[in-house]
């Protein structure tokens, strides 16, 4: 059975450089379509997108490094809504 990327999740290679301007690594990442569609929603007109990713380095199958990587999808909880009106600690 041959491995499936999970979704929002990628890999980074070390790659076998041909000249120096090739890349030091390669690889892909998997985003979901909902995922990318609300990213567009959220950027409002924005003429960038910015993906956030976290990396851990890793061993492929054939024990070369690699860099496994996922979307960082975290965001802070909204704040409280600010009630208007006498604060209860005062008296």
């Amino acid at each position: 059975m041959e491995y499936q990327d999970q979704p929002n999740t990628g890999k980074l290679f070390t790659s076998t450089k041909r000249n120096e301007k090739a890349p030091d690594m390669n690889g892909k990442i998997t985003i979901e379509k909902d995922l990318l569609l609300a990213m567009i929603e959220e950027a409002q007109g924005e003429p960038t997108i910015t993906i956030k990713l976290d990396g851990w380095r890793k061993k492929d199958k054939n024990n070369n490094p690699m860099v496994s990587l996922k979307v960082n999808t975290w965001k802070p909880a909204a704040a409280a809504p600010v009630q208007q009106g006498k604060d209860p600690w005062d008296d």
